[in-house]
C-alpha cells in the first residue's frame, strides 16, 4: 500500500499536470499484465489514464531495473523527437516520466486500440481474415517508417543473430533440446554465417527488438508501438522475422495448421516491400527472413505455458527454416 500511495502522489504532482490541470480525484490502479507489474492508472475525477511499468520486480536489482527503465525512456524520446515517430499514423507511445525510488517506475501515455494478438485470434476463431490483413498492412508501413528513418551506412553482420542463437539454445538445452538436436541446429545455422552475400544487400538500422503481437496497438489506421526496452541497431529482418514467427506460432498453436499463416506472412512482407517502392526489395528481405524467423520460433519455444508438444513443434519448424531457407 505504501508503494501504491507513493505512486499516486507522484502521478498527481508530476504526471497528471502534463495532461490536465488540478484538482484531481482518487486514482484507481488495475494490473494489465499477469506476469509483469504493468498497471493502468485511472484518475477518476477527469478520467485521465496513464500506464506505469515497474522495472524493479522479483529478484531484479534496483540498479539494473533503473538502467532498463532509463533505456526505454531514452529510446522513446529518441524515436519521437529525432525520428518523428510521433505522428498520426506511425508512432511510439509517449513517455511521461520515470522515478527510480518507485521501483524504477516508467510512466507512459495510455493509447486506445486493439493489439495484433486480438486480430490474429479473430482471424483464427472468427475467420475475420480481412481485419488481420489490414492490421498487417498498417504494421508493415509502421516498420518501414521506423527502419528507413534510422538506416545507416553500416553493413549488416551475422554476429548479433549468432550470439542470440547461442543464448536461445542455452536456455532450451535439456530434455526438450538434447545435445544431438542442438548440434543439428548449429550445423544448419553455420551455413548462414558464411553467406556474406545474404547480408551484403542491406544496411543496419534501428529495430524495435521485441516484435510480439501484444506490443503494437491498432486504432483504425494508426499503429502505436510500446515496450521499446529491447530497441537496438540490427538487421530490419529482426523485426520482420519475429512477426512472421509469431504468426506461424499462433496458427500452429491455436489452429493446428501452420500453413494457414503463410498468406498473412506473405502479405505482411509484400506490403513492406511495396511501401519501400521496389519489388526487388521483397527478394532481398525474404532471403534473410528464414534465419530471423527461426530465431523468433526458438524464442517462443522457451515459453512453458504453450506445452512441451508445441514447443517441440516450434523447434522443428525453426530447424526447417534454417535447413531449407538458404
Amino acid at each position: 500500500m505504501y508503494v501504491e500511495a507513493a505512486i499516486c502522489d507522484y502521478l498527481r504532482e508530476e504526471i497528471l499536470p502534463q495532461i490536465a490541470p488540478a484538482p484531481y480525484g482518487d486514482i484507481e490502479m488495475t494490473k494489465l499484465a499477469a506476469q509483469k507489474p504493468v498497471c493502468l492508472f485511472l484518475e477518476k475525477k477527469t478520467n485521465i489514464m496513464v500506464v506505469g511499468k515497474l522495472f524493479k520486480w522479483g529478484a531484479v536489482p534496483l540498479e539494473e531495473a533503473w538502467l532498463e527503465a532509463n533505456k526505454e525512456y531514452s529510446n522513446l524520446k529518441l524515436l519521437r523527437q529525432q525520428l518523428e515517430m510521433d505522428g498520426d499514423t506511425d508512432r511510439v507511445v509517449a513517455p511521461l516520466g520515470k522515478k527510480r525510488e518507485l521501483s524504477a517506475l516508467l510512466v507512459t501515455e495510455m493509447v486506445p486500440g486493439q493489439t495484433l494478438d486480438y486480430y490474429i485470434t479473430q482471424a483464427i476463431f472468427e475467420r475475420q481474415h480481412k481485419e488481420l490483413f489490414q492490421s498487417l498492412r498498417h504494421l508493415a508501413r509502421f516498420f518501414l517508417k521506423l527502419h528507413e528513418s534510422a538506416k545507416t551506412d553500416r553493413p549488416l553482420s551475422p554476429e548479433l543473430p549468432r550470439l542470440y542463437l547461442n543464448t536461445l539454445l542455452d536456455s532450451l538445452s535439456g530434455e526438450l533440446l538434447d545435445s544431438s538436436k542442438r548440434l543439428e541446429i548449429e550445423k544448419y545455422t553455420s551455413r548462414w554465417w558464411g553467406e556474406e552475400k545474404v547480408f551484403a544487400l542491406d544496411k543496419e538500422t534501428i529495430v524495435h527488438g521485441d516484435a510480439t503481437p501484444t506490443n503494437f496497438l491498432f486504432d483504425k489506421e494508426r499503429v502505436t508501438a510500446i515496450d521499446l526496452e529491447s530497441m537496438k541497431w540490427a538487421d530490419r529482418c529482426w523485426d520482420l522475422g519475429f512477426i512472421a514467427a509469431e504468426l506461424k506460432h499462433h496458427f500452429m498453436w491455436r489452429m493446428g495448421d501452420g500453413l494457414a499463416a503463410e498468406p498473412f506472412i506473405g502479405h505482411f512482407l509484400w506490403e513492406y516491400a511495396v511501401n519501400y517502392g521496389d519489388n526487388y526489395f521483397f527478394e532481398i528481405i525474404t532471403r534473410r527472413l528464414p534465419l530471423y524467423m527461426a530465431l523468433g520460433l526458438l524464442r517462443i519455444a522457451r515459453n512453458l505455458y504453450v506445452g512441451d508438444a508445441h514447443r517441440e513443434s516450434l523447434i522443428l519448424e525453426a530447424k526447417r527454416c534454417l535447413k531449407y531457407g538458404l
